[in-house]
């Protein structure tokens, strides 16, 4: 089932039934839902970054802020962790928003080593956004049914737990 909602997402159009994600391809692709994640992932991702343009905002400035606009004041790890990235990509990007006024760093004054990140004016006039996802999720799900949203969501979501306790479970060998 994941595989056939997968590939719907992507247009299906040829014969064999498979994405059709370039005219020049001569080989049909195989069918792995890893392949079909990642090309969904890389248009999502396209798609959202199109659609923010009008913000000014990057699709990772947004999600950060998204982190921020419902906890103002987080660390720069508590940052990177909801951000699923390490603490000096997510330092990097939070200097670039400080320099475009949206964000500030401040030492905590309980704890003078931890730096915690906060919205400024600007980042804060920016709240209206945090739910850009639903309008992103709107063009994506535009010919999905009610019960085929809540399936495909349920279904990614078992994706990743399976992929994450097999992780672990390689990872403990």
């Amino acid at each position: 089932m994941i595989v056939y909602i997968l590939y719907s997402m992507l247009n299906m159009s040829n014969k064999n039934n498979l994405p059709k994600l370039n005219t020049e391809q001569s080989v049909p692709y195989l069918p792995s839902v890893g392949r079909l994640l990642g090309f969904s992932s890389k248009n999502c991702n396209k798609l959202a970054e199109k659609m923010l343009v009008p913000s000014g905002l990057t699709l990772r400035q947004w999600i950060l802020l998204t982190a921020l606009w419902r906890a103002d004041g987080q660390t720069v790890g508590e940052l990177a962790v909801y951000y699923r990235a390490s603490e000096p990509s997510a330092s990097n990007l939070i200097a670039r928003m400080e320099k475009k006024g949206l964000l500030i760093r401040k030492h905590d004054k309980k704890d003078r080593r931890q730096v915690k990140v906060f919205l400024t004016k600007k980042g804060t006039s920016l709240a209206h956004m945090i739910d850009f996802y639903s309008d992103v999720n709107e063009a994506l799900f535009n010919d999905f049914s009610e019960v085929e949203k809540e399936q495909f969501m349920k279904m990614l979501g078992r994706i990743i737990d399976n992929s994450q306790q097999k992780i672990q479970s390689l990872d403990s060998t």
